[in-house]
């Protein structure tokens, strides 16, 4: 039976007819969430190990899931109300594709497993719901979940 060392270090060396034993990269993805401004989200490299890019790196999340909310906001048909059928179905087309990518890129983002990311993203769709789509900030109509 092989030891547990036998099968770690299998599985950290990769042999080839051409290569020789060359160690698998090691990754950044944690499969918990993790607190610290050492991470990568979204690009490779990126926010690096630098507390003033991992603070914008947090800026740009929030950003995205607050303006991900002003998108479904801006969907509605009444904001074209003079335009005629095919015009708001393919203003409202463009702005749900849009704000798809707007919140895949937020998801994507999440999945980087850090905390801060994690809250940015949170606090980001929920301000945004709040300013735009809250009751308390309507003057008619229903709010959408």
């Amino acid at each position: 039976m092989a030891s547990k060392n036998d099968v770690v270090g299998a599985w950290n060396t990769t042999t080839t007819q051409t290569q020789t034993q060359t160690p698998h990269r090691p990754s950044l993805l944690h499969p918990t969430f993790y607190w610290g401004y050492e991470c990568e989200v979204l690009f490779h490299g990126w926010p690096d190990s630098s507390r003033g890019m991992y603070a914008l790196a947090i800026i740009f999340v929030f950003s995205l899931a607050f303006f991900a909310e002003w998108l479904t906001r801006c969907s509605d048909a009444d904001a074209i109300s003079g335009a005629d059928k095919l015009a708001r179905t393919a203003f409202r087309t463009a702005m749900y594709g849009v704000r798809s990518g707007f919140n895949y890129l937020v998801v994507l983002a999440v999945v980087s497993f850090n905390g801060g990311i994690f809250l940015a993203a949170v606090f980001g769709h929920a301000l945004g719901f709040a300013v735009f789509r809250g009751r308390a900030f309507r003057k008619t109509g229903r709010v959408d979940g």
